[in-house]
């Protein structure tokens, strides 16, 4: 029986972890660039943390991970109406990965 090495798991959440360059948040309808704060990883999980500050006011409507080219490579909604305290994003990540079973790969007949 073939099974996913644990380093397999691990470069693959490393691959994720190492493109993702900063966030874009939607906040009032503008969308500014914030940096990662902290990243944390848990066995299969990685956690990406984007810190707002005190000055960062408003309506908080969308957030993205991006990586260096701006592309986005996640994005969750949001309806927070963020004050002056502090604000923590959180997006934790979980790798599975697993080898198709014999029978889950059939192959489709080609019609020409």
């Amino acid at each position: 029986m073939s099974e996913i090495q644990q380093v397999a798991v691990s470069e693959i959440l490393n691959f994720f972890s190492n493109s993702i360059k900063g966030a874009k948040v939607v906040i009032d309808g503008v969308e500014r660039d914030f940096p990662i704060w902290q990243t944390r990883f848990t066995g299969d999980t990685v956690r990406k943390y984007v810190r707002l500050n005190k000055a960062d006011q408003g309506r908080i409507t969308r957030a993205a991970l991006v990586d260096v080219q701006g592309r986005e490579w996640v994005v969750k909604n949001y309806s927070y109406d963020k004050g002056q305290d502090g604000f923590i994003l959180a997006f934790p990540f979980r790798q599975t990965i697993g080898l198709i079973q014999p029978g889950e790969d059939e192959i489709p007949e080609v019609v020409e």
